[in-house]
């Protein structure tokens, strides 16, 4: 018995043309594959079917929590691997399940691909009657078990697992151009970069210091994007926040982000600012760096949804995110001539400092 990791691909990953599609799968292995070494998860073997990403480990449990935790995959379910032959998968899954199964209802689902003397109800059926003997606190239930046995045969492999983890979905980070996002202390900053991982752009960031010193609400932001990015690690661009008079500083840090994109070559910028209408950002399609506001059209609902999924918690909307209106370019333009002084650094777990 051999531990693995079935691992499957964005839905939106298998919509794609076979050539992308196959692109898009070989990043997304190699991604993993630099994820569980990074993190110490010995692995003997990675590999690829259709919608599947299979990683052969005895570290289960932690391969399963990173690979969710990975753009481009919809979910990953620690298992076990067999043969194929039908004995084989009874008698291990007779024992996956005493191990696990707790008194209640229970279910075996099973799936195929490739050609077997069996049928996946003969397989459900007997591996079924072979629990029920062993364990006999325990009763079938198709409808609604409190716990199912899952069996996925391909070939002349067997995977069983129990349960999964969901993951982010979207595309393999690295598919999409490069970005700037611009993280500060609001939820909506951090959210907004993580939609755009989401979708495969990789990443750079933007964040304002006062006073010589990163808030800490922004600093927070940054740890949990890291948790996001595949190698761990973000160049980011710290900016000194002017805080003289009644400046708008949601503009500032947007004007000083796009003086940063042009200064590095970086395609476009993110921002977590959601403006009430598309007429109050129009003078922005005039300049040469795009500008992404992918809140802005999003429900409150979604926004707490991702937010609990990544961690931070319920999601109140920050009214200093909204209003946001330029009546011209040339305004926009004035203050990114202004002078704008940044630093570099290269933020990662163990190095988050300024």
């Amino acid at each position: 018995m051999g531990g693995v990791v079935i691992v499957r691909m964005g839905g939106e990953i298998g919509i794609k043309s076979r050539p992308v599609r196959s692109i898009y799968e070989r990043m997304l292995a190699k991604i993993i594959q630099s994820s569980l070494k990074r993190d110490g998860i010995a692995f003997s073997e990675i590999s690829r079917a259709a919608g599947r990403i299979y990683v052969y480990t005895e570290m289960t449990e932690r391969a399963s929590k990173r690979m969710a935790r990975i753009f481009g995959i919809s979910s990953a379910s620690a298992g076990i691997v067999t043969g194929s032959e039908l004995n084989e998968i009874v008698k291990k899954g007779t024992e996956l399940a005493i191990m696990n199964f707790k008194p209640g209802t229970f279910a075996v689902k099973c799936r195929r691909s490739g050609h077997h003397e069996y049928t996946s109800m003969e397989v459900a059926s007997l591996l079924g009657k072979a629990i029920l003997a062993t364990k006999r606190d325990l009763k079938v239930n198709l409808d609604n078990p409190d716990q199912t046995l899952y069996v996925e045969i391909r070939d002349k492999r067997a995977y069983l697992y129990l349960d999964s983890i969901k993951g982010p979905d979207g595309f393999p980070v690295g598919t999409q151009d490069q970005l700037l996002g611009i993280i500060d202390g609001t939820k909506e900053s951090l959210l907004a970069s993580w939609c755009m991982l989401k979708r495969g752009a990789s990443l750079k960031a933007a964040t304002y210091e006062v006073g010589s010193r990163v808030p800490e609400g922004a600093l927070n932001n940054l740890k949990t994007l890291l948790e996001w990015i595949p190698n761990a690690s973000l160049e980011t661009f710290v900016v000194p926040l002017s805080t003289d008079g009644d400046e708008d500083l949601m503009g500032y840090k947007l004007c000083t982000a796009i003086k940063i994109a042009r200064d590095e070559g970086i395609a476009g910028i993110v921002s977590g600012l959601r403006p009430r209408s598309i007429g109050s950002i129009s003078p922005l399609s005039s300049l040469d760096v795009q500008i992404f506001f992918p809140l802005m059209a999003l429900e409150d609902r979604t926004l707490d949804e991702w937010s609990r999924y990544i961690g931070i918690g319920e999601y109140s909307p920050d009214e200093s995110v909204f209003g946001m209106d330029y009546t011209s370019a040339e305004k926009i333009v004035d203050k990114i001539n202004a002078q704008c002084q940044y630093r570099k650094v290269t933020l990662s777990p163990e190095m988050l400092h300024f």
